[in-house]
């Protein structure tokens, strides 16, 4: 009843960096090099491409292809479970959660474009594997790891503003995570905002810049969860021992009728019934640290290789990489 969680962190923020321009005098076009680009400008995007390159921004090529990976570890809060073995899902509420956590490694290809000099559109896909670790409290301790595939589809803004000599960068996305253990894809936002600076690398004429920054993010996805899994998945070994002597403890005399029923019904199958059951569930998840910091950059090679990296901590601990390609249209 676990391996789903990492499902809900499918999340690729691979957010675009400014590239520098008018109120940059280390990145600004000189004027003979406006007039150069001018001459043979003939793009449909950027819209309002032309004007910015009048006032010197130098602006990337508009169409971006990427591609990358990314991996993430992070607490998630359970609560509300409901359980049923080859049946539907009923409440659970004896049963109380330590704690769990779920780490993902994704694998996604992204396509941008600049629409505007100011605003980036992009869509994002991706597949990933990872595991979820879950920590029971009562009525019996212990943990259990199991793990998970998952993929992801989603589409995303970034609007990118020269600050001086620096640029703010703010990015909104929405995904959906898909796995065979779930009944319906995760909705999951991501808002994310970045503050730093670009500059020049090596002589002008390669064309070579860098961005750095710093920023934060915040994440959030569904509550409600439904889905099933093979109980033989998720109960570790010699569990049954655990339950030595249940049915006289206190917390076991304090159950409903219905309770003890699913209870003993839980102990029959893992002793002998783990390959034939599927336990179907129900509840209510969120990310333990909703917010994390960041801190990026990347690294331009003239006007069409690219590298963006980034790492996440205090809270969500994250690893982006991401090469590009960009074309003009």
């Amino acid at each position: 009843m676990k391996r789903f969680f990492g499902v809900a962190v499918l999340l690729i923020p691979l957010q675009l960096a400014a590239q520098g321009g008018g109120g940059n005098p280390d990145l600004a076009l000189s004027q003979a090099e406006r007039d150069s680009i001018l001459a043979s400008y003939h793009q449909i995007f950027p819209i309002w491409g032309r004007k910015a390159i009048e006032r010197g921004f130098s602006l990337p090529a508009p169409l971006g292809f990427n591609i990358g990976g990314f991996y993430a570890n992070q607490d998630i809060v359970i609560t509300d479970l409901g359980v049923g073995f080859n049946a539907p899902a009923q409440p659970v509420d004896f049963i109380t959660f330590q704690g769990a956590q779920a780490k993902l490694t994704n694998f996604n290809v992204r396509t941008d474009l600049w629409v505007f000099p100011f605003l980036n559109v992009y869509l994002m896909a991706g597949t990933g594997y990872g595991e979820t670790t879950v920590h029971l409290a009562e009525p019996v301790a212990f943990s259990t790891v199991a793990e998970f595939k998952g993929s992801n589809f989603g589409f995303g803004l970034t609007g990118a503003f020269g600050i001086r000599r620096h640029f703010a960068v703010v990015d909104f996305n929405h995904q959906w995570g898909f796995s065979s253990l779930l009944k319906a894809p995760v909705p999951v936002n991501v808002l994310s905002m970045r503050y730093g600076k670009a500059f020049r690398v090596g002589p002008r004429h390669k064309r070579m810049r860098a961005t750095a920054w710093i920023g934060t993010m915040f994440q959030s996805m569904k509550n409600e969860t439904v889905g099933s899994i093979n109980l033989a998945d998720v109960i570790p070994p010699g569990t049954d021992s655990l339950f030595n002597g249940y049915q006289s403890s206190a917390w076991y005399q304090n159950l409903t009728p219905a309770q003890q029923a699913l209870v003993d019904q839980f102990v029959q199958r893992i002793a002998g019934g783990l390959d034939t059951t599927v336990v179907n569930y129900t509840l209510h998840k969120k990310v333990a640290d909703p917010w994390n910091l960041l801190i990026g950059g990347t690294y331009d090679w003239g006007r069409h290789w690219g590298l963006r990296a980034e790492v996440g901590f205090i809270g969500r601990k994250s690893f982006m990489l991401m090469g590009n390609y960009r074309v003009g249209l």
